[in-house]
Formats: C-alpha cells, structure tokens, sequence
C-alpha cells in the first residue's frame, strides 16, 4: 500500500521535472565504462582501419600464393602423366589431308638446355663418334665452358688419356683465369704426347699471364723450331724480346723470317719500328717502304707518324716516302675525277724541230 502510494507521489503534474523546462541528466541511464577501456579518437580508428587492412592483404598474398602453388602442381602432373603416355601434340592438317608445319616463316629452332644433356648422355654411351667430343667442346666453350669441362670429362673417360683433350681442356681453364689447372692440364698434354706444339704455345701464354718472361720464351722457341711459320707466335716472341730490352734479338728474329715473305706480311711494320727504334733509319725506311707496298696504307701512315719515327721525321730521310704515302692515301681515299674535268691532250710541239 505504502509503494502504490509513493509511485503516485511520483507520477504527479506538478513534481514533473520537465514542468519547469529543466531536463534531468542522463548519465544513470548509461552502461558504466571500464576503467582500462580508452576513450576513443581519430588515432585510435585509424591505427585500427590500418591493421584490419593489412591482415587482409596478408591473406590475400597467401591465398594467390597458394593458388599459383596447386596450379604449378597440377601442370606438372599433367605433363608427367602425358609424358609417360607418349603424347604428341596432334599435327596441323591441310585441305588436302597432307600435314602442315605449324612454324611459322622465319622461325629459327633453338635446342633447349636439356638437349645438349641428351647429347652428352649419348656420346658418353657411345665409343663410335670420339671425334664429336673436341666438336662438342669447342662449340659450346664461350657459351657454357662448364659443360664443355664435362663432355672433356666424358671423352677422357670413355676413350683414355689423349693429349689434345688434356689441351682443349687447359685451355678452357686458362680462359676462365684458373691458371693452376691450366698448367697442369698443359703439363699433362706434354708428357703424354713430348713436344706437343699446342700444349708449348699454351704454356707460353701461360707464362705470360704469370709474368714470367723468361720462361715463355723457352716455350716459343720450342714452338717456332718446329713451326716456323707461325706470324701470331713471332709477334708474340719480338714483342716479348722487346720489352726485355733485347730489341736487336727481336729484330734479327724478324729479319730472319722477313727473307722470303711478300710486301703484305703486316710483320715488316713491327720490323720497321724495331729498326727505327735502334736508330737505323735507312732500315726503318727500308722495311717501311716495302710494307707500303703491300699493307694497308693507314697501319703504314701510322706507324710512320708514330714516336718512334720522330727523329727520321724531323731529319728529312723519310720526306720521299711520306711524299709517296700521302700519294697513295690521296689515290685511296680521294674523291674521283669526274670525266669532264679531264681535258684534251695537246700536241707537244718542238720549235726547233719542223713538223
């Protein structure tokens, strides 16, 4: 009875707060916040939106990964399966029925790396093609020296020790700046097959690259005694007396040879600057002139112009042969005479001889 009574105490016109314009806060009415709960704010959103994005991105790179990883899958089993059948792809047919090349004009067909598997796994199968193996090797040295070390292998293997192959392979070290292996690829060569021309060319570049001189010499001479006619070795072994100051053995080694070659062997220049070098000008000019007759006209102009012909220049002797150089270089690289320029010959008339 007490409680009806108070609740219509409290429903009455005149205690309305609302009566007198007034409006009670409503802070009762809310949930009470935690204390360790932050107020929220501008930063607080947007470091979430930023998290949420990136844990979505996250999943999506590994939902494509995992969807590149069962295409891979799957593409690979398909072509084992098709593999192990025996597949070919069906060729292309014309009207007529005949089969037609799917290739189109100007295709070139490159073997793929697995070919050049195939062959060697061949080769080394077989003892009757020995002599594809230096083929094989030389064929692919510039481009994967590696497998041309094994098909070396595979050839050493399947067909004994041979002294060209212990070369080829030497060589094929020296190229890759693995120097030690080189020489001892090149030794072996020469105690297999004693006086080996190539693997004694081959030390001797050998020994160039080690600085040692000497030694390189050696192996020339051994070269040239028995392959004299070797214009890339004689340059190589005057060059190498000429920069041990030994210039006239350089020369006298040229001079040698220079006997019984034609005007257009290119080693009467390096002749000519050796003389010129020792001051012996009426050779210089001498072997000069003779290259001109038969080498290009520019080595020979250069040379000419060089240092080492700076004193014949400037004492007049060569004044004859740059008169004919600057000839021949006119006749070579002039422009034509047109024909119309050229006149008429006229009669030499002699006063004191009646016609």
């Amino acid at each position: 009875m007490d409680h009806s009574e108070d609740s219509r105490k409290d429903n009455r016109p005149g205690d309305d707060p609302s009566a007198n314009g007034s409006i009670p806060p409503r802070a009762h009415y809310m949930a009470p916040r935690a204390q360790w709960v932050p107020p929220p704010s501008i930063r607080r959103h947007t470091i979430r939106l930023a998290v949420a994005t990136g844990i979505g991105v996250v999943l999506m790179l590994v939902l494509l990964w995992l969807a590149i990883q069962y295409a891979q899958r799957d593409w690979t089993q398909k072509n084992t399966r098709a593999r192990a059948r025996g597949a070919r792809p069906a060729a292309a047919k014309t009207t007529n029925g005949k089969q037609k090349s799917a290739r189109p004009a100007g295709w070139t067909y490159t073997l793929p790396p697995a070919a050049t598997q195939r062959q060697l796994r061949r080769m080394a199968s077989s003892r009757s093609g020995i002599q594809w193996w230096p083929i094989l090797a030389s064929g692919i040295s510039s481009q994967r020296p590696d497998l041309a070390v094994q098909a070396l292998h595979m050839a050493l293997a399947a067909t004994g020790d041979h002294a060209e192959f212990r070369n080829d392979l030497g060589v094929i070290y020296l190229k890759q700046k693995r120097p030690q292996k080189a020489f001892h690829q090149f030794q072996v060569a020469d105690q297999i097959q004693p006086g080996f021309l190539p693997s004694r060319f081959n030390l001797a570049l050998w020994a160039i690259g080690e600085r040692n001189p000497t030694r390189a010499l050696q192996w020339l001479g051994q070269y040239l005694a028995r392959h004299s006619e070797d214009v890339g070795a004689l340059r190589l072994q005057s060059t190498l007396l000429s920069q041990m100051n030994r210039p006239e053995e350089a020369l006298r080694l040229l001079e040698n040879f220079l006997k019984t070659q034609p005007p257009e062997q290119p080693l009467f220049l390096e002749a000519a600057m050796l003389a010129a070098r020792l001051d012996q000008h009426g050779n210089a000019l001498r072997y000069l002139e003779t290259a001109l007759n038969g080498n290009p006209i520019q080595n020979v102009i250069r040379a000419y112009q060089s240092p080492t012909f700076r004193d014949i220049r400037l004492s007049g002797k060569g004044d004859t042969l740059a008169a004919r150089m600057a000839a021949k270089a006119r006749t070579a690289f002039g422009a034509p005479v047109p024909v119309e320029e050229i006149g008429p010959l006229w009669t030499p008339w002699n006063l004191n001889q009646a016609p």
